[in-house]
């Protein structure tokens, strides 16, 4: 909050209005020189007063507790580490970072973070001892940086460790680790002991969601690295249909010639290389003018009690549109069977094929792929329930250009940001049908009053909800490659009194009104 000193100024006397200045000019009889206001010094409520652990392996789950940490809608809040890190090799590196954790309540804070694929105390990923402060750092949705004035101090212990350095589907080419699985893909990854000497290692695969049965490999240590998938042994569960995506639990145990057992644990979301982000908005595109669904109804001298009941429902179109990027669409659609094309241009792309533009298969190779269906990903995506088969209408559709695409930045806490521009775009259209008499309450009704008469009216409201169509490459970068227009439909029922009918009285309904084109009349 800033604070601003006022005041009013005359030969002799001088008054003040409460507040703070850090300098102060007067003229005998004017007004004042300078006015300064003084920004307060940024400071936060969250508090660290331990962690979970204090010796972990690099891939273990740790949780900070404390008080005061903000909500996501407050901003974001991180452990700020400043100390020194003693590596076993004895060298001493100075600490001074910042990792994301997440809020799991006002007093808990998770850092799921710590590895898998690095110690993030140590350059060269050896084990050691830290020594130092752990505080919150919150960052607050205008920017503003804050850090916890009395930090905590701790000690605290990297034990041997088993660090991933490669996991990825074989047929990518990825700079570091992936940051999304593919359902269906084959992955190879490369891990290394560190600190110890290991006699075996064992991978596990785990998805609790689907309620299969873990996915184990063994293999003997032929020294500190160890790499399996290179056979393509190594897949992922594909995404179950009517599930957007789902997640997966990633094991590495390693038994060392002692007989320990060092153990690294992480989750990896599992996807489709093509989904939809809707992030729950419903615009009303157009209110349809109020029309009467009844006669006139007398009150008569004590008045009725009156029920609505659909006589004759109306009947509307429920649609989705996607428009697509073009260039997008030109780069990674590839002839049907084809792996040497895949993602063409791009590096560690995906490849797509169709035949009809609604269903979509993609390939990493030709041994590797899967099925899409847009109606589908709509369904799943946009949390819609509808039946669409045999009375589906289908028709191509071509869009203008649109200058600006959708921006993903807040698509979801894994997604990137980034943002997409629509060239001339096309896509396809689908719809199936929505009754009124499926939508309004039976219960509806009302009071008629003596001597009144009332009019039952319905009114119409076409909804739009607007979605981001994502793909992701084999690296789990994501991409906004187009958008999604879903168009639905809804009623409201309205009793109407009027003193005399004929003529009808007014609705109590809004008005006709036109929000995003086409509307009824244009």
């Amino acid at each position: 909050m800033t604070s601003t000193l006022f005041f009013a100024a005359k030969c002799g006397r001088t008054a003040l209005s409460l507040g703070l200045v850090a300098s102060l000019g007067l003229a005998c009889g004017g007004e004042p020189e300078e006015v300064q206001t003084v920004e307060p010094t940024p400071e936060t409520n969250a508090r660290v007063l331990a962690l979970s652990r204090y010796k972990a392996s690099v891939g273990s789950l740790i949780e900070a507790y404390g008080t005061d940490f903000p909500r996501s809608s407050e901003g974001t809040t991180e452990l700020r580490f400043v100390g020194t890190f003693r590596t076993a090799s004895g060298a001493n590196e100075p600490i001074d970072m910042a990792v994301p954790v997440r809020r799991v309540d006002a007093g808990t804070l998770r850092w799921g973070s710590f590895g898998p694929y690095e110690n993030p105390f140590s350059r060269s990923n050896e084990i050691g001892w830290f020594h130092g402060t752990v505080g919150a750092r919150v960052i607050a949705r205008d920017g503003t940086v804050t850090d916890e004035p009395n930090p905590t101090t701790i000690d605290f212990e990297v034990k041997p460790s088993v660090i991933v350095h490669d996991l990825q589907p074989i047929t990518a080419t990825c700079d570091s680790g992936v940051l999304r699985g593919l359902g269906g893909a084959a992955y190879r990854i490369s891990v290394e002991a560190v600190g110890f000497e290991p006699k075996t290692f064992t991978y596990i695969i785990s998805a609790p969601a689907l309620q299969m049965e873990p996915l184990k490999v063994r293999t003997l240590a032929q020294s500190t690295m160890d790499t399996i998938g290179q056979r393509a042994d190594l897949v992922l569960p594909p995404v179950p249909e009517g599930v957007p995506s789902y997640g997966a639990i990633i094991t590495i145990q390693a038994e060392s010639v002692n007989g320990d057992m060092v153990q690294s644990s992480f989750g990896l979301g599992v996807h489709r290389p093509l989904e939809i982000f809707y992030n729950g908005n419903v615009e009303v595109a157009e209110v349809l003018a109020p029309v009467p669904t009844s006669g006139c109804i007398p009150g008569g001298t004590l008045g009725v009690n009156v029920s609505y009941s659909e006589s004759q429902a109306e009947t509307r179109s429920r649609s989705f549109a996607v428009a697509w990027s073009e260039s997008w669409l030109d780069s990674h659609t590839v002839s049907q069977g084809s792996s040497e094309t895949i993602g063409l241009s791009e590096r560690n792309g995906v490849g797509f094929s169709t035949t009809n533009g609604q269903s979509l298969n993609w390939s990493l190779g030709s041994e590797v792929g899967g099925s899409i269906g847009l109606d589908k990903l709509v369904q799943m995506g946009v949390k819609v329930n509808a039946e669409v088969g045999g009375a589906t209408n289908q028709s191509a559709t071509q869009s203008a250009n649109r200058e600006q695409g959708v921006n993903a930045a807040s698509t979801t806490t894994e997604t990137e940001s980034v943002s997409q521009s629509q060239g001339g775009t096309q896509g396809e259209a689908l719809g199936w049908s929505v009754s009124s008499s499926e939508v309004i309450s039976r219960g509806f009704g009302g009071f008629i009053i003596p001597t009144t008469y009332g009019v039952f009216y319905r009114q119409t409201l076409r909804l739009m909800r607007r979605a981001a169509l994502v793909a992701y490459n084999q690296c789990g970068y994501a991409q906004v490659v187009g958008e999604v227009d879903f168009t639905d439909w809804t009623w409201s029922p309205d009793l109407a009194l009027g003193d005399a009918c004929p003529p009808l009285p007014a609705s109590n309904l809004p008005p006709a009104e036109c929000n995003i084109s086409p509307c009824a009349g244009e």
